[in-house]
Parts: C-alpha cells; sequence; structure tokens
C-alpha cells in the first residue's frame, strides 16, 4: 500500500485533492438545493419526466422538445433511477457532476504534462481546481461540468492522436465528440478543426480517410435514434437542437441591438399571441425570422453600429466578466470581478508569449486557439455570454503553466546538470 502511495504523482494529485474538496465543501455547505433558479431546475424536472414518462420535455410537459439536447436530461436520470428523485438522489447528482468537474482538473494536467512538464500541467490544473465559479458550476447540473470535462479530453486525446496514428486514441476523440454532441449542439464543427490541426502535424492522408469512414458511421448510429425521433415529433430533420431562435434573437438586444423596435418580451409575447396553437419549436423559427429583420435592420440603418455590436460590443460582454452567480464562501461579485480579471489577463497575455516563443507547442496551442476564436465568434452571433466561455478558461490557465515552464526550464536545467556534475557517479 505505502509502495503504491508513494508512486502517485503530487503533480497531479495535489490539485485533483484541493479541487475535490472544495467542491464536496460547497455541497456540504450549501446543500443539493444550490440552484440558479433557472435551466438547471429544468434541466432537473426534465429529468425526472424522462425517467417517470420515458419522453424528454423541458419547461412544458405537454410536448416533446428540441429545444435542449438529451444528454444531461439523461445523465440525471440515470443517477436518478438508482438513487431516486428526492433530496438523496439529487445529492448523488451533484457528486456525479463534481467527479465529472475533477475530470477537467485532470485533463488540464495531463495536457500541461504532454506539451510542458508536470510543474505547468499542475499549475494549470491548481487554477482550474480554485477557480470559484467552476467550483460553483460543478455544483448545479447543467451542461458545462460534462462539456468541459470531455471538451478537455477531446484536446488531449487529438493531441495524442496525432502523434500516435492510434486506433485506440482515435476511438476516444470520436467517442468524446459525439458524447459531447448530446450536451451542446455548438461542438458540431470540432472536426474541421481537428483536420486543421491534424494537417499540420502531416498526418497519414490514409489513414485519416479509413478513419474519417468510421467516424461517419458511428455518427450515424449515435445520433440516428435522435434524428428519428426528432423526425416523428415535428416531421422534419432536426440535426441537433431547434432552440437557435431564441438566443438569436437575444443578441441582437446587445450592443447598440436594444435601439431598435420594441422590447424582447413584447416580441416574445406577440408570437405566442399570434401563433397560440405553434409549438416551441415553431416558436424558436418564428424568433429567428425576427432576429433576421432585426439584423437586417440594423445593418441597413447603421452599419457601424451593427459591425460595432457583432464585435467589440459583444467581446467585452463575453470576457469582462466571471460567470458568478451564487456567491461562495464570503466571496463577493465584485471582489471575483476583480479576481478573474486578473487570471484572465495574466492567462491570456502567457498563453500568446509560449505561442510565439515556445516553437515545440505551436501546432497545439494554435489548434486550441482555433476552439477560442470558433466560440468566441460564435457566441457573438448568437448571445454573448461569459457562461459559454467557461469550457475555455482551463486552456487559458495553461497558458500560465506553460509560460511558467518556459521561465524556470533554463533554471531546472542548469539545476539537473549541476547535480549529475556533482554525483559521485559521475565521476567513476
Amino acid at each position: 500500500m505505502f509502495t503504491k502511495l508513494k508512486k502517485l504523482n503530487p503533480w497531479l494529485w495535489v490539485p485533483l485533492a484541493i479541487g475535490l474538496i472544495i467542491r464536496l465543501a460547497v455541497l456540504f455547505f450549501y446543500g443539493p438545493g444550490l440552484s440558479l433558479n433557472s435551466d438547471d431546475y429544468f434541466y432537473i424536472d426534465s429529468a425526472k419526466h424522462l425517467l417517470a414518462e420515458g419522453e424528454l420535455v423541458y419547461v412544458n410537459h405537454e410536448e416533446p422538445t428540441v429545444h435542449i439536447m438529451p444528454g444531461l436530461p439523461m445523465l440525471v436520470a440515470a443517477v436518478f433511477f438508482i438513487f431516486g428523485t428526492g433530496t438523496f438522489g439529487l445529492a448523488a447528482a451533484k457528486v456525479v457532476m463534481i467527479l465529472i468537474g475533477c475530470l477537467s482538473i485532470a485533463g488540464i494536467y495531463k495536457i500541461g504534462e504532454r506539451l510542458f512538464s508536470p510543474v505547468a500541467g499542475s499549475i494549470a490544473a491548481l487554477i482550474t481546481a480554485l477557480y470559484l465559479p467552476m467550483v460553483v458550476t460543478d455544483n448545479l447540473i447543467a451542461t458545462e461540468s460534462p462539456t468541459t470535462a470531455a471538451f478537455i479530453f477531446f484536446v488531449y486525446f487529438s493531441m495524442r492522436l496525432a502523434d500516435t496514428h492510434s486506433m485506440k486514441d482515435f476511438f476516444w476523440v470520436i467517442g468524446l465528440y459525439l458524447f459531447m454532441l448530446y450536451f451542446r449542439p455548438t461542438v458540431a464543427l470540432f472536426p474541421f478543426f481537428l483536420l486543421i490541426y491534424l494537417m499540420l502535424k502531416k498526418y497519414s492522408f490514409k489513414l485519416g480517410l479509413k478513419q474519417f469512414g468510421i467516424a461517419v458511421i458511428l455518427l450515424l448510429v449515435v445520433m440516428g435514434p435522435w434524428w428519428f425521433r426528432n423526425y416523428v415529433a415535428y416531421d422534419a430533420f432536426i440535426p441537433l437542437s431547434g432552440g437557435a431562435g431564441n438566443p438569436t434573437l437575444l443578441g441582437t438586444y446587445q450592443g447598440h441591438g436594444y435601439k431598435y423596435g420594441p422590447p424582447m418580451a413584447e416580441v416574445v409575447l406577440s408570437i405566442e399571441e399570434e401563433y397560440p396553437d405553434s409549438t416551441r419549436y415553431e416558436q424558436n423559427q418564428y424568433q429567428m425570422e425576427v432576429a433576421k429583420e432585426r439584423i437586417q435592420t440594423m445593418w441597413e440603418h447603421n452599419p457601424d453600429w451593427f459591425i460595432q455590436t457583432y464585435t467589440t460590443s459583444k467581446l467585452r460582454i463575453q470576457w469582462e466578466d466571471p460567470f458568478y452567480w451564487i456567491e461562495v464562501f464570503g466571496v463577493s461579485i465584485e471582489e471575483m470581478k476583480i479576481i478573474f480579471r486578473v487570471l484572465f489577463w495574466t492567462s491570456l497575455v502567457s498563453f500568446l508569449l509560449v505561442f510565439a516563443f515556445n516553437k515545440g507547442t505551436r501546432r497545439e496551442f494554435f489548434f486550441i486557439s482555433l476552439f477560442i476564436l470558433y466560440f468566441t465568434v460564435m457566441n457573438n452571433l448568437y448571445l454573448a455570454y461569459p457562461r459559454y466561455n467557461q469550457p475555455l478558461l482551463p486552456f487559458l490557465f495553461l497558458g500560465t503553466g506553460g509560460f511558467v515552464h518556459m521561465i524556470v526550464r533554463p533554471w531546472w536545467t542548469r539545476r539537473t546538470r549541476q547535480r549529475y556534475k556533482e554525483s559521485p557517479a559521475s565521476g567513476e
């Protein structure tokens, strides 16, 4: 037993233990009922209905939903099936989310260790473990925790695949991608970024073509039931979710958009009154049409306002503040804003310095940069919101770990060489 303990890697296990303890402390002190009273409440309700009735619904129990992907309700329903739907079952579901959140800590460590050193991975993992907004999110029934963990390991196994060309790593990559699809539709374009990265790594074209064929078959097998269910429910091919209209419409009210037309609440109410028998999916389609009209109006009226809204204004909304709706351990939102801004700018500058000056990891950091750019643009098109960028933060923290590694590496190398020269064995 003691031999096994000695073999444990402290660079990984220390941040992992800290992350687990602080997350469990939130659960212990604030209870399993900790909630945003927003979509997390509806996800729990959806899971209970799925378990009881075998139907996926969201908010409205009278109609099947395509507003959300089925991954999170299915996961929570599985926990409820084992532990019940009461307080104990909810606590068990929160523990599952916490454990998934700890996987993010382990995953970002593994990337840092692979690209730099255990020290770099440990720094990124420790920041991820201590970052309170992520601690709180891991205590919620929300898509952030499973998506973040799967995203991090998707990147990790993609990097391994680029080096090993192993089918085992390939199946990890495609499996994690399909897992993420069942939680968030915005990950759909991930394979394009993987393709760019593999081309930069001079991946075998013949092997890539073979693996692409396998990936398509797996995609059809895994997503087929969801497509079939949606077609039966709505007589339409809905590949992912059908809820893009609402966030697109909301996004038109950011920046200068609020100056155009009636308020959002009035627009939604007018659609409901005009189409009283429409489903939630159909209402989202109508909202999308209104959003397109508002975008066109803004562009025709004042192109400068439009460009500013969909670039700098939304960019600032996304990255200026943390997603920290619930205060814990006496840390106020104002204090968290200061902490976030220090962390963000330190991490971003470190990330850019590593990208610029560490040639050995430049292709990997470019690969990660594609995801950061993609999500930033995607959120600008829809609804800019700090919450949607949380899965990206561990990768920025990785920049801090990598920068520290670059600084200490020459000193560490000299120290190691000196110790080797002074070793009695070296003189034999």
